[in-house]
């Protein structure tokens, strides 16, 4: 009897295990499902267990994958808490454009001095970023000459694509904000707020197709040892930058909550209060990958 679903299932486990396995775990659920149907007990357990492989296969968790697998996937983790937390401070940026002036000026010092290390914090993480894909130039370089660029070309074309949309629409938009007010510019047209959010939206597309194929093309990369200790202190300096970031800008919520009433509108606090957390989760992430990096025997950043 076959059961609706069971193929969904086996997207829990990673494609090499699926390859293996996969036709084995669903005769299993076959033979213990009730009245041909999956229970939500079978469900939730093939998921915890396929996102636990999928975890080990990609060297986030266990002591099973080699070292260089192990910092490979801290680093990469890192990588992608950064783009989520790019996402999360575009959207801070936006929402607190007009705290300065809602700000009296004697109550400015604290959250001026807090938006000054957002800014250094951020400018500091850029930089490691950017350090860190000019490291991998030249083994790129090499993969592409060695015939690797078949491997990747796809990510790359989705993500050049997604930046081309992007671009178009930025075009556009800055256009329209060009022959509107101030008042329209920020809630007063409900066409010109519904192309801004679909920029944000483009915007967003383009950070997770770039972050998608950084981590295809990182996965097929020949590094030396000395490359991966770089990019570890790296990244340890892109989560600090993180860590930093995050915690100037609770101290500049804060800050401005107290001197600044009329500043938290409707529904500002809780869109701050989703940003701040995503911060802070990607921070945390970023913290995670850099320990399993650094922890990894044999490429310790010391």
């Amino acid at each position: 009897m076959r059961i609706p679903g069971r193929t969904w299932l086996l997207a829990f486990y990673p494609r090499e295990w699926r390859e293996r396995y996969g036709q084995e775990l669903l005769a299993l659920i076959e033979a213990e499902a009730e009245s041909g149907r999956v229970g939500l007990r079978t469900t939730l357990d093939v998921g915890r267990a396929g996102l636990s492989q999928r975890l080990h296969s990609s060297g986030l968790l266990g002591n099973e994958p080699a070292p260089e697998a192990r910092v490979r996937a801290g680093l990469l983790l890192v990588l992608c808490a950064w783009c989520a937390f790019v996402v999360a401070g575009i959207g801070l940026q936006k929402s607190s454009e007009q705290w300065q002036a809602l700000t009296p000026l004697p109550d400015r010092a604290l959250p001026q001095a807090a938006f000054d290390t957002v800014l250094l914090a951020a400018a500091i993480g850029s930089a490691a970023v950017f350090t860190g894909v000019l490291l991998v130039a030249r083994p790129l370089l090499a993969l592409i000459l060695s015939g690797g660029w078949q491997q990747i070309r796809r990510p790359l074309a989705r993500a050049a694509s997604t930046t081309g949309l992007t671009v178009a629409v930025l075009v556009a938009v800055a256009v329209w904000a060009h022959h509107l007010s101030s008042a329209q510019r920020n809630g007063g047209d409900v066409l010109y707020g519904a192309a801004f959010l679909g920029l944000a939206v483009c915007g967003l597309c383009t950070i997770v197709a770039w972050a998608a194929a950084a981590v295809t093309i990182a996965r097929r990369l020949t590094l030396p040892p000395r490359t991966l200790r770089l990019e570890t202190w790296l990244a340890a300096l892109v989560a600090l930058a993180m860590v930093a970031m995050t915690a100037a800008t609770s101290v500049w919520w804060a800050a401005v909550a107290a001197a600044s009433s009329g500043f938290f509108g409707p529904g500002l606090p809780w869109q701050l209060l989703t940003l701040t957390l995503t911060m802070v989760v990607a921070a945390g992430l970023g913290c995670a990958g850099t320990l399993r990096a650094v922890r990894a025997p044999g490429h310790r950043t010391r």
